[in-house]
């Protein structure tokens, strides 16, 4: 038997691999369209926020094709109504699953007005608003003395009364310093209504002056590095409570105004009473 032409076997080769490619290519497509639709969609992150409300504000349909929703527009739609989240992030976990990651403002003070418990985060956004303090009794809040309020609206963050404008503005910036810092998170009483007499307490613990908010930043690494001290087991004043004063630039001063109270039968304790 003769062998077949060249020619003739590239024929038959090209017509192989262009049969093959049409029906990968009909088979992919077919695939795409029918099976890489949204099945599932969960949420992740959500400590503070209600999962099903941020379902709903989401509102991704099921069998909704995963590559034909608005990212942007389920994000300004969940951070529009759920007043804790700040940012959304959506992600495809599978062919037919999406995840929706949150980042969320933590609540960290209350202020009472207009008969109402507002719940603000660490620069005073807005989070949440309850009818009395029994009912944010789960939330890690703390009060917080502010100046005259204009406007506490959801979700924004809090709008100083006329006069008071420009001094709001130095108070959110310093609370933001705050919360940037390893402070971030420990403040358990804020006292900041009076521009020269700023007043935090940390844990319970200490009671942090720093008189007038100029060179905050660096009084404000000063009081870490003096906690940092007094935290620290090796220097017997652990189980001190007293009053950290910064108002003084360039240095700090502690004076003890008690200790802390522990367990009977605490060893630690008795021996840091001891020291």
């Amino acid at each position: 038997m003769k062998d077949s032409h060249p020619l003739l076997k590239n024929r038959i080769t090209y017509f192989l691999l262009t049969a093959f490619f049409i029906v990968f290519t009909v088979a992919a497509v077919v695939f795409f369209l029918t099976q890489v639709r949204i099945q599932t969609v969960t949420v992740e992150n959500c400590v503070y926020s209600g999962e099903a409300e941020v379902l709903g504000a989401a509102n991704i349909k099921k069998g909704t094709h995963s590559y034909a929703i608005d990212k942007n527009k389920i994000a300004a739609s969940i951070t529009s109504k759920n007043p804790y989240v700040t940012d959304v992030r959506i992600k495809r976990t599978g062919i037919s699953s999406i995840a929706i990651i949150l980042t969320e403002d933590a609540p960290r003070f209350y202020i009472e007005r207009g008969g109402k418990y507002i719940i603000l985060s660490e620069t005073l956004r807005v989070l949440a608003e309850y009818a009395s303090l029994a009912e944010c009794a789960h939330l890690p809040v703390y009060p917080i003395k502010l100046m005259p309020i204009e406007a506490a609206e959801m979700g924004k963050t809090l709008v100083f009364a006329e006069g008071h404008e420009e001094n709001g503005k130095e108070c959110i910036s310093l609370l933001s310093q705050i919360s940037a810092s390893e402070l971030s998170g420990t403040i358990t009483y804020a006292d900041v209504s009076v521009r020269f007499d700023l007043r935090f307490t940390y844990k319970d613990k200490y009671e942090i002056l720093f008189g007038a908010p100029k060179n905050f930043a660096k009084k404000l690494d000063m009081v870490i590095e003096t906690i940092e001290f007094l935290e620290n087991p090796k220097n017997n004043y652990s189980q001190a409570k007293g009053i950290i004063r910064a108002n003084v630039d360039g240095e700090t001063t502690f004076d003890p105004t008690g200790a802390i109270d522990t367990p009977k039968g605490d060893k630690n304790g008795e021996n840091s009473e001891n020291s």
